[in-house]
Order: C-alpha cells, then sequence, then structure tokens
C-alpha cells in the first residue's frame, strides 16, 4: 500500500485550487466560487477544526439564549500554516449558508458531523427571528488609515447598503433605509 492510497482524493489527481492559502475576501469573480466550492468539498471537519466550529457556535447561542448584552468575539490563534484562516472562512460560509446562485449551497456542499448540522439550525431560527446576526469579512478589502472607517465600510457593504461612508450618509439623509435595500 502506498501513501496516497490512504487519501480520499488522491494526491497526484488533484491540485489545489487555492495554491493551499485560505484567504477571506470578497467574491469578485467566478474563478473565487470555484475556489470556494472546492476549499467547501475539501474541509476535513473534524478534530481541532471540529472542536473549535463547535465551540464558535455554541458560545454565540449561549450568549444570545442567555440575552447579555454583549457577545464575545473570537479570537483563533495558532502557529503559521495551522489553518486559522481556513477555519474562519468555513465557518462563515458555512455560518451563513452561502448561496452559491446555481441552488447549491455551502451546506449542501459539505456534509458536517450532526453535531454542528444542529447548532446551525438553531442558528438559522434566531436569524428569522431577529434577522441577520453575523458579518464575516477582511479588513484588507476596505483599505483605510482608520481601522474604524474600514470596519463600517465592511459592515455596510455586508448589510448590502454604500459601503463608501459619504455615500451611505447621503443615502441615509435622502431616503428611507427600507427603500434603499435591495
Amino acid at each position: 500500500m502506498k501513501n496516497k492510497d490512504f487519501f480520499t482524493l488522491n494526491p497526484e489527481q488533484v491540485n489545489l485550487k487555492n495554491e493551499g492559502v485560505a484567504k477571506l475576501r470578497a467574491i469578485n469573480e467566478k474563478e473565487d466560487l470555484s475556489i470556494v466550492e472546492y476549499e467547501l468539498k475539501t474541509f476535513v471537519c473534524e478534530g481541532e477544526y471540529l472542536e473549535g466550529l463547535k465551540k464558535m457556535l455554541q458560545t454565540y447561542l449561549t450568549y444570545l439564549q442567555d440575552a447579555k448584552t454583549e457577545l464575545p468575539a473570537f479570537w483563533v490563534s495558532g502557529f503559521y500554516g495551522s489553518g486559522k484562516s481556513h477555519l474562519v472562512k468555513m465557518a462563515s460560509y458555512l455560518w451563513n449558508d452561502f448561496d452559491f446562485g446555481d441552488g447549491k449551497t455551502a451546506r449542501s456542499i459539505k456534509p458536517l458531523p450532526q453535531e454542528i448540522q444542529d447548532l446551525l439550525v438553531e442558528i438559522d431560527r434566531k436569524q428569522k427571528i431577529q434577522g441577520r446576526l453575523s458579518i464575516a469579512g477582511t479588513l484588507r478589502d476596505f483599505p483605510s488609515k482608520d481601522i474604524r472607517y474600514s470596519f463600517i465600510q465592511l459592515l455596510l457593504n455586508t448589510l448590502e447598503l454604500p459601503s463608501q461612508y459619504h455615500h451611505f450618509k447621503s443615502l441615509l439623509s435622502g431616503k428611507n433605509l427600507k427603500e434603499a435595500r435591495p
């Protein structure tokens, strides 16, 4: 038996679409969609990835359920190349059940352990009642010398509002925000 026989995907037949580097970024092109789909299909939701994802989802639901005024942020730490970015990226796509526009969604592409599926279903239920409860992205997509400005751009973009603050401000003064959202 050879080493390649131990892998689900034969490493001689499969190339890494993302060149082994997971980047959380805005999806702008069709190639970006194929990279996200590839990463979801090859995501191994076991071991520390499973525990990290479970901890994020459970902590979020616990704090939300206890009606605390502040939800804790998540800090994912580890050595260089340990998969921190990959975990965060997969968590964001699975959390929001990213829609690829062709009938496929993140959760339909990736079979997940039942405990993770149950937590995601509960988050979906909460989002139907309370509205969308998360944003994901990178401040690198909204560069500014002021990190607060970058963050507000990320937030506005996630809410499908103009990400440039001055555009948003003029929209806010000009008409009702409910009319502005697509």
